[in-house]
């Protein structure tokens, strides 16, 4: 009975490091706005009900007085340019900005 007892705790000594590295990594993400030609509630509604069914979508974001949408998604399952088409596929322009876009409207 002893024998037992040692070997099952020596077998979770064995398991207990392999199981902790299993564990899944963290995911990496990324945040990019796009400026679009959303114009009402109604577009705002329909982008924040379709977009995060797209695989790695995290979180999306609108705003409606600066007409842009905010999206941070998963790295590894999707990229900027297919949410790009995404947008597009539900009718509305989609501009990804970035920051030489916005230092420029600044001068």
């Amino acid at each position: 009975m002893k024998k037992v007892k040692n070997l099952l705790i020596g077998l979770m000594l064995i398991a207990f490091p392999i199981i902790l590295s299993a564990q899944d990594k963290p995911k990496s993400t990324e945040t990019v706005k796009y400026k679009t030609s959303i114009d009402c509630a109604d577009c705002v509604n329909t982008i924040m009900t379709n977009l995060p069914q797209e695989k790695g979508i995290k979180d999306v974001k609108c705003d409606l007085k600066t007409k842009e949408v905010t999206v941070t998604y998963q790295k590894d399952k999707n990229n900027q340019q297919e949410i790009k088409k995404s947008i597009e596929k539900l009718g509305y322009t989609a501009k990804i900005v970035t920051e030489e876009n916005t230092e420029k409207k600044g001068k």
